[in-house]
């Protein structure tokens, strides 16, 4: 069960701005190539983004353009939307789970003992 974390909650944050705004180059932008801007989210979001590959790559772009076009934009915003952005709160909270050890001084303890030959 995932717990309330102060750094889980700013990567989600700052993940959710990076799609907003990803969002708004798609749909603002009237590129023809639209579906290039989600090749960030590849690397951002592996492995959660590899749930929206395979869809994405094998169909054409719609037409009518990325709000009518289910595989190639609504897909991929779901997909990144709500398990990428799950995907970095847990990233966030075992960054800030391991900071909080590391600063109390938790982590150095079981180096210590392995060196004094205990176990």
């Amino acid at each position: 069960m995932l717990k309330f974390s102060i750094a889980g909650l700013v990567m989600a944050v700052i993940h959710l701005a990076i799609l907003g705004y990803t969002v708004a180059l798609i749909t603002g932008g009237h590129a023809p190539d639209w579906r290039v801007y989600w090749v960030i989210f590849l690397a951002l979001d592996f492995p959660v983004s590899l749930a929206s590959v395979p869809l994405v790559w094998i169909s054409q772009p719609s037409p009518a353009g990325p709000l009518s076009d289910f595989t190639n934009f609504w897909w991929p915003l779901g997909i990144h939307g709500v398990l990428g952005t799950l995907w970095w709160y847990i990233v966030g909270m075992s960054i800030g789970q391991r900071l909080t050890r590391f600063r109390s001084g938790t982590a150095e303890e079981p180096a210590k003992r392995n060196q004094n030959g205990q176990d």
